[in-house]
């Protein structure tokens, strides 16, 4: 059966959403915990048995089955990373990431099409935000890789981790976002471990302390780039909304409300933020913070700003001056610089590039 694209997803329904419909067909609520374990386990309609004939005819009619597939991929050889292009419905288009071995990877999520808060360094916030995904559309993005995973490996395909860090800001989508986590760590579906799950936000306040009362087991990422907030101000126009002490305040108390450890991300620019003057900023900063990692990355060129990566060797320098300084700190590869698909390089544009290789994209059933 084509599906019917003016029709409502059945992958976007959530148990209250499901529960209201059944209400309107007079339809006994306790079948919504039927449908969304049918849901949470990609059963088609036809193969819900739980489900009345009748039942099963009605929810074909209302809903559309199936979730965004890939359009292509361009496969980043050599790189252990390898990016997704979907079409959505409407016609806009998003990316996710595959990275490392396909028996072990993690998959790099969207959860907006385009980005609203236009960092400096960043390729999705130069074209602005379009609107947020719905919770089918990140799910999709989950399912798509692993169908594409599982046809080239034979194994299940699931992926070992989950970053919320592709195109867009996770907490100016945040319903969706959480739905969807609670969707793929649910273990009547594909129950994916939730500590393996980390969501990064550019330091939306209000969020993070909404965060720290979910009681999820996910990783939290907050990016930072700068240790003072004139510095931080010319990278991330939203340090004039949410100020850098208002964020840290906010980090303190996830951090004492989760337990958990906080990663902040940094990344390391030319001539900007990478002097020995920041490294001391950050020290001082957080020296006496506990539960704190500092995730650093050279600079990824988007072609859209003149800003660089310092070389290796001076990120490495910039690296040792926080260790020596007491702080947890590391320095991460990002693959996929090849194929534009490395940190802050997702747009949804330019595909066709010299030298990359293009596949047609594995179809999901």
């Amino acid at each position: 059966m084509v599906a019917d694209a003016a029709l409502p997803r059945l992958i976007d329904q959530t148990r209250d959403s499901i529960r209201a419909w059944l209400a309107s067909l007079g339809e006994e609520a306790y079948r919504a915990e039927q449908i969304h374990r049918g849901i949470l386990r990609l059963t088609p309609i036809s193969q819900m048995s739980d489900l009345p004939r009748g039942l099963r005819v009605s929810l074909a009619e209302a809903f559309t089955e199936g979730y965004p597939v890939p359009a292509r991929w361009i496969e980043g050889e050599g790189e252990g990373a390898d990016r997704f292009l979907f079409t959505l419905p409407d016609g806009e288009a998003i990316e996710s990431v595959r990275i490392g071995p396909l028996e072990d990877y993690t998959a790099c999520l969207s959860t907006q099409v385009g980005c609203g808060l236009r960092c400096a360094f960043c390729a999705s916030g130069k074209f602005g935000l379009t609107r947020n995904l719905s919770v089918g559309e990140i799910v999709g993005q989950v399912l798509a890789l692993r169908a594409q995973t599982a046809t080239a490996t034979g194994l299940e395909g699931w992926p070992s981790r989950l970053v919320y860090m592709g195109m867009g800001e996770p907490f100016q989508n945040y319903s969706a976002v959480l739905e969807s986590i609670k969707r793929l760590t649910d273990p009547t579906g594909p129950g994916l471990g939730a500590r393996r799950i980390t969501l990064s936000t550019a330091g939306m306040v209000p969020e993070i302390y909404r965060f720290a009362e979910e009681g999820l087991q996910v990783g939290l990422a907050v990016s930072l780039h700068a240790p003072n907030s004139e510095l931080r101000r010319s990278l991330m126009p939203i340090e004039e909304i949410y100020p850098l002490k208002t964020l840290l305040r906010a980090c303190q108390t996830y951090i004492e409300k989760s337990g958990r450890r906080l990663t902040f991300e940094y990344i390391l620019l030319k001539g900007v933020n990478d002097s020995p003057a920041e490294a001391k900023g950050l020290v001082d900063l957080f020296r006496n913070w506990s539960l704190v990692h500092i995730n650093l990355i050279r600079y990824n060129p988007i072609g859209l700003t003149r800003l660089e990566a310092p070389k290796e060797s001076d990120a490495r320098a910039f690296v040792k001056r926080l260790v020596d300084g007491g702080l947890d700190a590391t320095l991460r590869k990002s693959p996929g610089r090849n194929i534009d698909a490395a940190c802050g390089q997702l747009r949804g544009l330019e595909y066709e590039k010299a030298g990359v290789r293009i596949q047609p994209a594995a179809m999901a059933p």
